[in-house]
């Protein structure tokens, strides 16, 4: 039987302090990369019910840096295993040791409090609806690999969890300027920023801001502001103890 766990008392500022704290043994010194993910790694499972793994193959990703990635197991969680959210370090084959600097540092932690959260907002979309699967969006794109990137990021489930990590983005770039965001959010100011979700949704939808999913999306942010200003996905528990 697992522990109990509050997922509730989780927000993006004291994620982002939980792994900014390991940075005082990692900021500025150049670490072998089974150091560097062995360090990050158990600070991380020490602070959370998680688990880390690390690819070391992909070569889609710049040499000498570390990427973050997250997932969640429904059936892990149906089953009350422990460690059902998955934290995912992968780095270039090429990559031996890597130097970080504080800027990317930083940038990892965001992205650290941005992934456990979005994780999260997938456990409760599951548990609230008893572990059932829904019906996933049917794209009409001509070619298939923009059907299956537009089929994930047009899933109901998907864009309740960027639309999150978006109104978040939006929160750090403009403040409370609901105007500034909106005229950002229609224009094509994205392309400027390509690590962003949202230069990702818009992309899978080849920038198209007349496109249903985009114009959903776009409501889906601006109903999530008020939750990304708190840095907190939830205003109850529900669904989120055990």
């Amino acid at each position: 039987m697992r522990e109990s766990f509050n997922w509730s008392q989780l927000d993006r500022d004291n994620l982002y302090t939980m792994l900014y704290t390991a940075g005082r043994d990692v900021v500025g010194k150049k670490l072998p990369v089974n150091a560097l993910q062995k360090h990050i790694s158990s600070y991380i499972k020490s602070n959370l019910p998680v688990r880390v793994v690390r690819i070391k193959n992909n070569k889609k990703q710049k040499p000498n840096t570390v990427y973050m990635g997250g997932a969640y197991y429904s059936d892990l969680d149906r089953q009350q295993r422990s460690r059902f959210i998955e934290i995912v370090l992968s780095y270039h084959p090429d990559t031996k040791a890597i130097r970080i600097t504080d800027y990317r540092w930083t940038r990892l932690c965001t992205l650290f409090a941005d992934t456990i959260l979005h994780e999260v907002i997938h456990m409760r979309q599951y548990r609230s609806r008893n572990f059932k699967d829904i019906p996933g969006y049917e794209s009409t794109a001509y070619y298939h690999k923009q059907r299956i990137t537009q089929q994930y990021y047009g899933n109901r489930d998907e864009m309740g969890a960027f639309s999150f990590n978006i109104a978040c983005d939006m929160i750090d770039r403009f403040g409370n300027n609901t105007q500034e965001i909106k005229k950002y959010l229609n224009s094509m100011r994205a392309k400027r920023h390509k690590h962003s979700s949202w230069y990702e949704f818009l992309s899978a939808f080849d920038w198209d801001l007349d496109h249903a999913k985009v114009r959903q999306m776009q409501q889906k942010i601006f109903k999530q502001l008020e939750y990304a200003a708190i840095g907190r996905p939830f205003k109850t528990t529900t669904h989120l103890t055990y």
